[in-house]
């Protein structure tokens, strides 16, 4: 996950450099800002009412209101801001509340031969996540488990092999060292910020050496295909055998240097990646299903970065330069008060 954002602010650029004396950006073209429903209540059927429809899209415009305190939208040139809300996936038993993501498109004005036009097709963009943290928590530590379509091998047993791959499916790494910045603003790996309740208990739990690789090794052991199975827990179970059992009982890291155990791919040695499954207990359940209770997004520590990219946008023309701006001028804690409690 790390730099993604820049990755792909710099590809942007690099799109838009060969053009650049072609397409010359009008910085001073009055922009105008508008809020898109991308069918955010309906493409799953998530038993929400209306009347909790209605008061959480409320909530969606305050967001945006508080995104819109950024210095590029006082007086706004140069770009139009197109933001769609789209639907997430209904909450599982670790959620709550109405998921949502609000990405926001930066499309810059500039001249083609005369002609004014504005970047509307897949323009940069940024995003915000709204009451989930699937995009802060990455991948889970187990694949889904369809049930098989050819003939498994013999005795096995489907729900019990579901089981640990649903415990499994429920953990995850951390995406990096973290900061705790203080007003319920975390940041991870320099670059992604979690807005939180600082008076919820804590959005995720650590997970036990023992626990996590026992469960990853039960899951092989119960898979469907004899030879994966076979081979796959056989592995495991000997890199679980090197690891001292006074070394068993700490937490699970994720693994990037612990020779003991690269199938098994977590140590029990500290890092900066430990391993951890979402709390359900964080959700304040007595708030309505429509509060804010949770966003992630991603802004990076260095802005001095921000400050480069921007001059070479200009430089070039490049229609990643709105969206730059936008980044470096962002102060992250305006988005505090989104937070209900």
């Amino acid at each position: 996950m790390k730099k993604i954002l820049i990755t792909l602010l710099c590809a942007t650029f690099a799109r838009h450099t060969v053009k650049a004396q072609e397409y010359p950006l009008i910085l001073d073209h009055p922009g105008i800002f508008q809020l898109i429903d991308w069918g955010v209540y309906t493409h799953w059927d998530c038993g929400f009412t209306k009347t909790e429809t209605t008061a959480n899209y409320q909530k969606i415009i305050g967001i945006t209101d508080l995104v819109r305190k950024n210095p590029v939208f006082t007086d706004q040139k140069g770009f139009d801001c197109q933001t769609y809300v789209f639907a997430k996936n209904c909450p599982d038993k670790s959620g709550y509340g109405i998921p949502s993501e609000i990405r926001f498109g930066f499309g810059a004005w500039f001249t083609d031969k005369g002609k004014t036009s504005c970047y509307r097709i897949e323009p940069p963009s940024w995003t915000i996540q709204v009451n989930q943290l699937n995009y802060f928590a990455g991948s889970s530590y187990s694949s889904d488990t369809p049930k098989p379509t050819e003939k498994p091998k013999d005795g096995f047993n489907y729900e019990k092999w579901k089981s640990f791959g649903d415990k499994l499916h429920e953990c995850f790494n951390i995406p990096g060292h973290k900061e705790e910045l203080g007003n319920g603003i975390d940041r991870y790996s320099s670059e992604v910020i979690v807005v939180y309740n600082p008076e919820r208990p804590p959005y995720y739990l650590p997970v036990k050496f023992r626990e996590l690789a026992e469960w990853i090794i039960g899951y092989w052991k119960l898979h469907p295909d004899k030879l994966q199975s076979d081979m796959i827990a056989r592995m495991m179970e000997a890199e679980y055998a090197k690891i001292p059992e006074t070394e068993r009982d700490g937490w699970a890291y994720n693994n990037t240097y612990d020779e003991r155990c690269p199938i098994l791919h977590i140590t029990p040695i500290p890092g900066d990646q430990p391993v951890v499954r979402l709390n359900p207990e964080y959700w304040n359940r007595k708030l309505p299903r429509s509060a804010i209770q949770i966003l992630t997004f991603n802004r990076l520590t260095d802005t001095s970065r921000y400050t480069r990219e921007k001059e070479e946008a200009l430089k070039y023309n490049s229609n990643g330069y709105p969206l730059i701006r936008f980044l470096e001028a962002m102060d992250i804690n305006t988005l505090v008060p989104a937070i209900d409690k």
